[in-house]
């Protein structure tokens, strides 16, 4: 038997698959030559659920084609050869039938988890092909969840019954790639709600005791606000598992806001970018105390949440806390406020910023 240094889970986002395939798979072959078990959990190619959902509403043959060549062109991008037309049978089949699932979530879901059952696909054929013995695994026959379909809970007792499976592959030194976002119901499909991946990443991560759980994705880790609207935001190198959890349920993008419970205290996470392997934030008992915003839209508000920073504002107060303060703004106001908010917790300085007086108490 080979002698294994370590256990690790690592996931990789849509981003990561689709616009970084050949780092994702340099990354897992590191690991494995360095005799680590690895199992990956993956998330569908970028874009492939918003498209899915379209087509569980249109059942449009246009939508369907588009999905068939997006992943046939990922196989020749790659250079693999796979044949999904297994898969396009039976999505074809869930397409014309939707009334015989019990709901239109039950039946949405079904639709949902062809996306990361070709990823899955894709993927552990290249590391076949690659000389790296890989399977497959639809989460369908790992996770099993309670009935909220399109947001399931994960049941981790029922769950930890099904790991035998990976359990042997790991023993036999292959790597197991499943199915990120997806679980079982009374033999019906669910899924974890958006971001789930990290979801399914982290109770792998506890039921398999593994040493780390890495969240890999376009972004290097989890920063003081959105790089993608606020100026000058930090890497936050260091978090505690409260604050990551307390984030994620306040809106942070980087996680899951279930994905914290399953690992508290037990296994520590990482966050980094799969694009030249970025590692960025680690979420464990230390943290540095650095500030975090986050926001969530709500119709036409958007709620804005102050993590690890008392603080007094010229907006309604929807909730206060001694770890954060939370606030309603218009959405249309989102990006200026957010800029803003960061500037005062951290001293900088905005040429677009006029209102720095209206804050006090940061």
């Amino acid at each position: 038997m080979i002698y294994k240094l370590s256990r690790i889970v690592v996931k990789f986002g849509g981003s990561s698959i689709r616009n970084s395939f050949e780092d994702a798979l340099e990354l897992v072959q590191k690991f494995w030559e360095e005799k680590s078990e690895v199992v990956v959990v993956l998330s569908a190619l970028k874009g492939v659920t918003d498209l899915l959902l379209e087509l569980a509403e249109r059942k449009s043959p246009e939508l369907l084609e588009e999905f068939t060549n997006i992943h046939l062109a990922a196989a020749e991008k790659f250079g693999v050869n796979i044949d999904i037309e297994e898969e396009l049978k039976e999505l074809r089949f869930v397409l014309k039938n939707e009334r015989a699932f019990p709901s239109k979530k039950a039946y949405t879901d079904h639709v949902f988890s062809f996306g990361e059952r070709l990823s899955v696909k894709l993927f552990s054929s290249t590391l076949n092909d690659r000389g790296i013995e890989s399977v497959p695994i639809d989460a369908f026959y790992l996770v099993e969840t309670n009935g909220n379909f399109g947001n399931a809970e994960v049941d981790l007792e029922k769950t930890k019954n099904n790991l035998w499976m990976l359990e042997e592959l790991l023993k036999a030194g292959k790597v197991p790639v499943v199915t990120g976002f997806l679980g079982k119901f009374n033999s019906l499909r669910t899924t974890l709600g958006r971001g789930g991946s990290d979801y399914t990443a982290s109770v792998l991560g506890r039921l398999l005791n593994v040493r780390v759980v890495l969240i890999m994705s376009d972004v290097k880790g989890i920063y003081t606000a959105d790089p993608r609207i606020v100026k000058n935001v930090r890497i936050i190198p260091f978090i505690s598992y409260d604050e990551a959890l307390i984030a994620s349920k306040l809106g942070l993008k980087a996680l899951h806001e279930r994905a914290i419970e399953p690992v508290k205290n037990r296994v520590p996470l990482i966050f980094g970018r799969t694009n030249k392997w970025r590692l960025g934030t680690l979420v464990s008992n230390f943290t540095l105390k650095i500030p975090l915003i986050t926001y969530k839209i709500i119709g036409e508000k958007a709620k804005i949440g102050v993590i690890g920073a008392s603080c007094s504002v010229p907006y309604p107060v929807v909730e206060q806390k001694e770890e954060y303060t939370c606030f309603m703004v218009d959405k249309a106001e989102l990006e200026d406020v957010l800029n803003e908010v960061h500037e005062v917790i951290f001293g900088e300085s905005s040429s677009s910023s006029n209102n720095s007086e209206l804050w006090a108490g940061i």
